[in-house]
């Protein structure tokens, strides 16, 4: 995992537990769509750069405080934004 409960918790600005296991599947889905986006797994980064951290923190975030919407391009649009400079170029 990029980020802690405890980190996550602070980035969303929640204090109670009971959305715990909810935002951990947040954090697992925003972590696939970045490392689409990167091209590559966390696994394969000795040290995870913090534009990559704050992408999977925003990406949970907008997940968390947008999920009754269906369409999500403008957080894609985001974490392209966020993760270019990060991408690995596939030829």
């Amino acid at each position: 995992m990029v980020a802690t409960l405890e980190e996550i918790k602070e980035y969303v600005r929640i204090d109670s537990i009971g959305e715990d296991d909810f935002l951990l599947g947040l954090c697992a889905t925003s972590e696939s769509l970045c490392s689409d986006i990167l091209h590559r797994t966390f696994d394969e980064m000795e040290e995870v750069p913090d534009p990559v951290k704050t992408a999977v923190l925003y990406g949970i975030s907008y997940l968390y405080e947008n999920r009754e919407q269906e369409d999500f391009k403008d957080l894609i649009l985001m974490l392209k934004c966020l993760l270019f400079g990060q991408r690995d170029e596939v030829f």
